[in-house]
């Protein structure tokens, strides 16, 4: 009985969160943490916007994490806000793996099979947005951002592959 009354009261605790970081994430206020990168056949460097992380999937209690970053998924109250979520997930992913890229006393399978988790959200909010009218505005500003999100873990995924330094805007 008592598992099931903390159960609940965890996914309630989703609930109430998932209003707030969708609005936040609407106004883009929970991406912090600038990363340059290279969109593919363009030389210039880009600042790629992610949202802070302080749980990394070696922790014992990312198991928290990761359920409510399913909840919110699961509880997004439409496609527009699902996809909004997804990408979020994705991010959180993409700089929890270059944390762990970074920590040289991680193994790199950590950071690795994070970063297929994090190709799976961008995956799975491709699906999401590609069944939305493409007519619309905020669609249309959702596919870049999608388009964005993919062409940044491609490129993170490919420096930390070849073992590069992940760099700071402003660095």
């Amino acid at each position: 009985m008592l598992v099931a009354a903390f159960g609940i009261l965890y996914v309630s605790f989703a609930r109430a969160g998932l209003d707030e970081v969708t609005n936040d994430e609407k106004y883009d206020r929970l991406r912090k943490v600038l990363i340059s990168y290279q969109k593919i056949n363009q030389g210039n460097d880009f600042c790629y916007r992610l949202p802070e992380s302080r749980t990394l999937p070696n922790n014992p209690l990312y198991f928290f994490k990761k359920i409510r970053d399913d909840f919110w998924i699961q509880f997004s109250k439409n496609p527009i806000d699902e996809t909004r979520i997804i990408v979020l997930v994705a991010d959180k992913k993409v700089y929890e793996s270059i944390l762990m890229y970074e920590d040289k006393t991680i193994k790199a399978g950590f950071w690795q099979e994070n970063m297929k988790k994090a190709e799976e959200k961008i995956r799975l909010s491709r699906e999401v947005v590609n069944q939305l009218p493409k007519s619309d505005l905020e669609v249309e500003q959702l596919i870049k951002k999608v388009n964005e999100a993919e062409d940044f873990f491609n490129y993170t995924l490919e420096q930390m592959k070849l073992g590069n330094k992940i760099v700071r805007c402003h660095e």
